[in-house]
């Protein structure tokens, strides 16, 4: 497990309305008993000591023992709002210096090793994001962000800088990669199709 000494957190993304399933948010959808979000909280806190939850509204509440942190952007400009909450809160836990990794919550297949994985990869290639791959699908809201990334991404954001390959599209990007073997470890559950082929995966 990778310990607060590496100056590392993990943001869980929480935000996504979930317009194509129940409509009550993403993280409350049950899959194979338990809510996505307890699905990827459990497999991030054997990872990573801090573990944090991203909410877009402050009346957002999470029924586990997490810490919820909330969007600064409240105009609907997508998922660079939740990486900026992630890199905010980071910084001000451990300055610039240190970073967070992000990890959607409608993929409950994380892999194990994911946080140190990514962890090596931006410090060997001293990149400024570290970002998964599953085959030859690059996945940007699971990767690890500087913090010192902060001034420059609000600044995209404030030029109307919506996406996050735009953003990213001028940084340093370093690359993980994980086979499929089976099950896509980064499998995302959009809508109840999703949900089926999940159920479908767990029981092969």
């Amino acid at each position: 497990m990778i310990s607060t000494k590496n100056k590392l957190v993990c943001v869980i993304l929480a935000g996504g309305k979930g317009s194509r399933l129940d409509k009550k948010g993403k993280y409350t959808q049950v899959f194979n008993n338990m809510s996505l979000l307890e699905h990827v909280y459990n497999k991030v806190k054997k990872q990573l000591d801090v573990i944090v939850v991203n909410f877009n509204k402050k009346e957002t509440k999470s029924n586990l023992k997490i810490k919820c942190i909330y969007d600064v952007y409240q105009n609907n400009i997508g998922p660079l709002a939740g990486i900026h909450s992630a890199i905010k809160y980071s910084n001000e836990k451990f300055g610039e210096s240190g970073m967070v990794c992000t990890v959607p919550v409608d993929t409950p297949f994380l892999p194990d090793n994911l946080i140190d994985k990514l962890y090596q990869n931006i410090k060997k290639h001293s990149s400024d994001i570290s970002v998964a791959k599953s085959g030859t699908r690059k996945h940007p809201t699971i990767a690890i962000w500087k913090n010192s990334l902060l001034i420059k991404l609000e600044e995209y954001i404030g030029n109307d800088i919506r996406k996050i390959d735009r953003f990213t599209e001028d940084m340093q990007v370093s690359y993980e990669s994980w086979k499929i073997d089976g099950i896509d470890p980064f499998f995302n559950i959009n809508n109840y199709d999703d949900l089926k082929i999940a159920e479908t995966m767990i029981k092969n």
